[in-house]
This record gives C-alpha cells, structure tokens and sequence, in this order.
C-alpha cells in the first residue's frame, strides 16, 4: 500500500472516531443513566395536563429526516459530480468520495446535537407538562422529593426528560443543515426562487414539530425554543466550520484535465466549478 493510501486511510479511520466519540455522551446516557430525580410540587399546573399520543412519532421524525437527506444529498451530489460542476484531484470514486463528506460532516453534526440534548435531559430532568398523567401517584400532596408512580416505570422515566426538546433540536439541525446544503449546491439562475421555496419547507417541518410537542403536552414552550436554538446553532457551526459548503478550492490540478483527455474518463471531483458559485462565495458571473 503507497504512503498516499495510507494516509487516506488514517484520514478515514480518524473522521470515523470522532463520530463516534461526539456519539458517546447520548449513547452512554441513554444507555446507563436515569434522569435527575427532580421534586414535584403536587399543586404545579405546569405539570398537570393529560397524556396524549405524538402527533410526530419518533419513527415519523426518523422517517421524514431520514428520507429527505437522503433524497437531497445523494440527488445533489449526483448532479453536480456528474455534470461536472464538482470536482477535486482525488482519485478515489468521484461519487462516492463526494457522498463521504457530505454524509460524514451532516452525522458529526447530527452527534454533537443529540450528545448535548441528552446532556441537558438526564442532567437537568425537568418534568414533562404530562408528568402527572403518566405517573398517576398513589399520593401526591404538597412538596414530594420521592413520589411513588403507579404508571410503566419506562414512560415515567422519560417524563422527566422535558428540557430540553430533542424532537425539536434535532429536527432543526436535520432541516437547517439540509436548507444550507441546498444555498451552497443549487446555485443555477433556474432555482432563484425554487431554492428558497425547498428552504421554507425544511425549516417549516422543523418548526411545526416543535409546535407539536407543545399541543401535545410533551414539552414546555421554553424546552421547544431552546430546543430549535440548539439545532440551528450546531447547524449553522458545522457548515460554517466543518463543512467546504461555502469555502473557497484551489484551482483544478492541470494534471488531472491532462489524465481525462487521455483516459477518456473524467477524475474525481468534489470542487464546486466556478460558473456555479452563488452568492456565499458561490456567485455565478454575469
């Protein structure tokens, strides 16, 4: 193996371990911890609303973030590699390396997100507006340090995982990251308007979810702000600081037009072309 594979490797091997080590806090949580045991005051409206079933499932949340960053980057990365308005001097996969930094800087992002919503969540244990309704005391009056729940030890547990939202923070992140994705990569006169029509929609969904979890008592509006904050933020960091999105490339490598024109098969490339840059350092030319 050359010195260059292995240095690719080693590249390869390090983005995967730091996935997993920003991963490791809500893995570990989730896994080994339970809630802080907040007290509860018996006479606290806050926490006395009904139960009522998701309007957005945690198996809807995956399904819809799931499907469209699916069907957005791999869509947008097809067309622009195979159009050749992408391109670098690799010669790994022109698609497929394309696809790497894209997938691997959006799951990074999506890590640090749930890492930190969990943090706050079984540090913090603030109790779901419902928190009553799931736990249906034998005997709650007055101040309680420990109230004996009748109700699924399970859904008790997770009624003390109010702040903050992470159907909100990761549903921003998800639809924010994707909304900025599309800025950088549709940069063609014909998506003026199309571009931020696609945006609108992906930060409505993101929104309305939060929405949602406040109707259904699963979250104070205070959980669901933070919760939509946190999401933008990391989204915002991780295009700005993780991402090539919006950075400046250094010019194509005359070596590797020369390779194309005698291979007859055009190079890698993972450089958005100059006729294609918007106006985030992206701007076509008139």
């Amino acid at each position: 193996m050359s010195e260059l594979k292995k240095n690719k490797l080693f590249i390869v091997l390090m983005d995967v371990v730091c996935v997993l080590v920003v991963a490791m806090p809500f893995i570990i949580m989730t896994i080994m911890f339970r809630p802080y045991q907040r007290g509860v005051y018996c006479d606290d409206e806050t926490i006395r609303y009904p139960y009522r079933p998701d309007t957005i499932s945690h198996k809807m949340m995956a399904a819809v973030t799931i499907s469209c960053s699916i069907i957005i980057i791999t869509s947008g990365e097809a067309y622009l590699v195979y159009t050749k308005r992408l391109y670098s001097n690799s010669d790994f996969n022109q698609y497929a390396a394309a696809l790497y930094k894209v997938v691997g800087t959006f799951l990074f992002g999506a890590c640090v997100s749930q890492s930190l919503t969990d943090m706050a969540k079984y540090t913090i244990g603030r109790l779901r507006p419902n928190f009553i309704a799931v736990c249906a005391p034998e005997v709650c009056e007055g101040y309680m340090l420990e109230i004996n729940c009748t109700g699924s030890f399970r859904n008790v547990t997770e009624s003390r995982l109010s702040f903050y939202s992470g159907h909100s923070s990761f549903g921003m992140y998800c639809m924010l990251f994707l909304a900025l994705y599309v800025q950088a990569r549709m940069a063609s006169k014909w998506a003026r308007l199309l571009r931020p029509t696609i945006q609108f929609f992906l930060v409505a969904f993101a929104i309305y979810v939060g929405y949602t979890r406040v109707s259904d008592y699963k979250h104070h509006w205070s959980d669901v702000v933070v919760g939509l904050l946190q999401g933008a933020l990391i989204a915002v960091l991780t295009v700005r600081y993780v991402s090539d999105f919006f950075k400046e490339r250094p010019p194509r490598c005359p070596d590797v037009e020369n390779a194309e024109n005698e291979d007859g098969e055009r190079k890698p490339s993972l450089q958005i072309a100059d006729t294609d840059r918007n106006h985030y350092s992206y701007s076509r030319p008139a």
